[in-house]
């Protein structure tokens, strides 16, 4: 999560929002964020992934442009947070889906 920072709203595509969910490592990210309260921020080293970093960047920005995350830079480090409230009024019933299908 090297990147800087946006607050930019993106519009959810929905075919970006599948292909973001369709990969197991973002698919477990998401999850982690689901698990905590609505607007909790979370460091990208707290999902315990055993990828390298480059490619955890990666997948928080796939994620980052597919709308269901924001980023928030914390000024030495960057967290990430689900836009839990704009999922669920633009794609409801995403968030019970993704609770509920196993790997």
């Amino acid at each position: 999560m090297e990147e800087k920072a946006s607050e930019e709203v993106l519009p959810f595509d929905i075919v970006k929002v599948f292909k973001a969910l369709a990969d197991p490592v973002r698919l477990t990210i998401v999850r982690g964020l689901l698990a905590d309260s609505p607007g909790a921020e979370r460091h990208c080293s707290t999902f315990g992934l055993t990828v390298t970093r480059a490619t955890r960047s990666h997948h928080f920005k796939v994620l980052r442009e597919a709308g269901l995350i924001r980023v928030v830079d914390k000024g030495n480090m960057a967290v990430a947070v689900l836009r839990w409230d704009e999922i669920e009024h633009e794609l409801p019933g995403l968030v019970q889906l993704i609770r509920h299908t196993d790997n």
